[in-house]
């Protein structure tokens, strides 16, 4: 657990403008977290996204024939939901400001999923 709250919390720091990052399952249960807010209510948003992200993988299975989700934005005021899917099982959760710089964050979020993919294998 140590080595995924290192990557979520890195990754919040080194990405300006998000405030929360979590690893979750499919099932919508958090396995780790970090935030820097404390409005931000991770365990509710890992559950809300994985609800969202099943409907949203089952939708396109059904009318684009694409199962495969490489990343999932939801853009609201005051706050941006970022999914990044690490398998089939497990996916990454930022909780940014609208402001957030979108480049960075779909970097970042690559970097730190491909190393949590590597840490639940």
């Amino acid at each position: 657990m140590r080595e995924f709250e290192a990557v979520l919390s890195n990754l919040v720091v080194e990405v300006g403008g998000l405030y929360a990052a979590a690893l979750g399952g499919v099932d919508g249960l958090m396995i780790e977290g970090f935030s820097r807010a404390q409005a931000v209510d991770l365990e509710s948003a890992v559950a809300e996204h994985a609800g969202l992200l099943r409907a949203t993988r089952e939708r396109y299975a059904a009318t684009m024939s694409t199962p495969a989700i490489q990343e999932w934005l939801a853009v609201g005021d005051p706050i941006v939901g970022y999914v990044r899917p690490i398998s089939d099982e497990y996916f990454l959760l930022c909780v940014a400001s609208p402001e957030v710089n979108l480049g960075q964050l779909r970097l970042k979020a690559t970097q730190a999923a491909d190393v949590l993919k590597g840490v639940l294998s």
